[in-house]
């Protein structure tokens, strides 16, 4: 045990007061504040438009920076839901609004560009067979079937197992106008089979005849029915579509037309000139470039306005949007090559290929995500140079996103977010996930979790520091989460689960 230090010496003190007066400090100190408050009124009296003035001032400096805050959020979130793939903003869980049974076709919710939300109608592009497919359309309040369209099917044209068919179906929605939303499919009108050349080779059937057919999306009423070009190319512009149809043999043109598919009247048409390069792909098709039209063909894309001007020419076919940026990849396959930026000329060198992300603000454009079998790595478009690696394998990764200058990846071991300008990992979060996929509002990362005692729920992780914010219940078993349209879906063998707003 320790020893004691010293009894020290305590000098008592006589208090000066009369024990029989003693002081009221609670009074003493209400005073104090008394005479304080009458002394700050009469400098205020006396100085009333200085005071005011403060005062102003002291409100601007709160409240104009929480405006500007408050409109930033605002401007962010508009533009967030004009990009595909992104929620409505969820502040808190989202109710479920309705299930519905499963069908073959169902996981068209889950694949970009086959189900849109139109006129209150989820309208689905389902393909169910071999070249087999259909429009199914439910009531986007009750779940309740609307409609229904058959598309295409291949006839008895020979042994399924010695064929290869060739299916041009395909399908876009423009967004709705006044008139309503149309949902547009190129269908085959009629099949050929062309024999092999070599015994060993399998027979090719291929569309002899197409059309466009266009349908209401809230009745399925058919709007448009017109024969076109077999190998005709098409991709909505706002309420319309653009199509470019091949030319006639020889070295003529091919055309370019923009046209209203409800009342099938031309909003322009322009002539492409034929490339002189030669070499590429044979047919023009046509592809929306942000905010251009882009008809590829023969090594080259032409370039068109929304309004049909000419707005110049890339010197490839091959085009890719890569987070903002048109790039071309050539040569190196799969593996790597030289990755080109189209609008600058600046090449750059890589050792993996661009990833596919799930979804993308196009924060921190600069910084591209390229992928190898073991890792990921961020490299800057400007410079060329290496920005972040991250060892993360390909077969473990199930998702990526990109929001608010941030990657999110959902793997076999959970979440993890990491700066996507450094690489610098933010957190990560070790989750009994139960899907495959995970989607944001822009501000969180929504996936399909099991909880004990409660199943399965979507459950919702804040972007910037992983705090599990919110979960949902599900009423029956998914495994995948869609986004169409800025409303929130999920899929699997058991049905298809609708939530509402939250």
């Amino acid at each position: 045990m320790a020893a004691r230090s010293g009894m020290e010496e305590v000098e008592l003190v006589e208090h000066d007061a009369d024990p029989a007066d003693p002081v009221d400090h609670v009074e003493r100190a209400r005073g104090a504040v008394r005479e304080r408050a009458r002394a700050v009124l009469h400098w205020l009296s006396g100085h009333r438009v200085l005071a005011a003035a403060t005062v102003g001032a002291v409100v601007v400096a709160v409240a104009v920076p929480a405006a500007l805050s408050a409109r930033s959020e605002r401007a962010r979130t508009a533009a967030l839901t004009e990009l595909p793939g992104v929620l409505a903003p969820l502040a808190s869980a989202p109710q479920v609004a309705w299930t519905a049974p499963p069908t073959q076709g169902s996981y068209a919710l889950t694949a970009p560009d086959h189900a849109w939300v139109r006129d209150g109608v989820l309208v689905m592009w389902e393909q169910t067979g071999d070249a087999t497919s259909s429009l199914r359309a439910l009531d986007a309040r009750t779940g309740d079937e609307a409609w229904t369209a058959p598309l295409s099917s291949v006839p008895d044209l020979g042994d399924p197992e010695d064929r290869i068919t060739e299916d041009p179906t395909t399908c876009v929605a423009p967004a709705s106008g006044d008139g309503g939303g149309v949902v547009v499919c190129l269908v085959a009108d009629s099949w050929a089979l062309t024999g092999a050349e070599d015994d060993t080779e399998p027979e090719l059937v291929e569309a002899a005849t197409v059309r466009l057919r266009g349908f209401d999306a809230a009745t399925g009423e058919t709007v448009l029915d017109l024969p076109v070009e077999r190998h005709v190319s098409f991709a909505p512009v706002g309420t319309d579509l653009v199509l470019v149809s091949p030319p006639e043999p020889g070295d003529g043109p091919a055309r370019l037309v923009r046209l209203d598919p409800a009342t099938r009247s031309e909003r322009w048409s322009v002539d492409v000139a034929r490339p002189s390069a030669g070499a590429g792909a044979v047919y023009p098709s046509v592809r929306l470039l942000e905010d251009e039209i882009g008809v590829r063909w023969l090594g080259t894309t032409a370039l068109f306005t929304a309004d049909g001007e000419a707005a110049g020419e890339l010197d490839s076919d091959n085009v890719w949007e890569l987070r903002g940026n048109r790039v071309t990849l050539e040569g190196g396959g799969a593996t790597g090559g030289q990755l080109r930026d189209l609008d600058t000329g600046r090449v750059l060198v890589v050792d993996g290929h661009p990833t596919w992300l799930a979804t993308d603000d196009l924060t921190v454009p600069d910084v591209l995500v390229l992928e190898s079998v073991d890792r990921l790595t961020g490299r800057h478009l400007s410079t060329g140079q290496r920005a972040w690696q991250v060892d993360w394998p390909t077969e473990s990764t199930q998702n990526l996103v990109v929001v608010d200058g941030m990657l999110a990846r959902q793997a076999d071991d959970g979440l993890t977010v990491i700066d996507l300008a450094t690489g610098d990992q933010l957190w990560r979060r070790s989750v009994s996930a139960a899907g495959n996929s995970m989607v944001t509002d822009g501000r969180r990362l929504l996936v399909i979790e099991s909880v004990v005692g409660t199943g399965l729920v979507v459950a919702a992780y804040d972007a910037r520091d992983g705090r599990r914010v919110w979960e949902a219940p599900l009423r029956v078993a998914v495994q995948d989460l869609a986004v169409v349209d800025n409303r929130l879906f999920a899929v699997g063998v058991d049905g298809v689960v609708s939530f509402g707003a939250d």
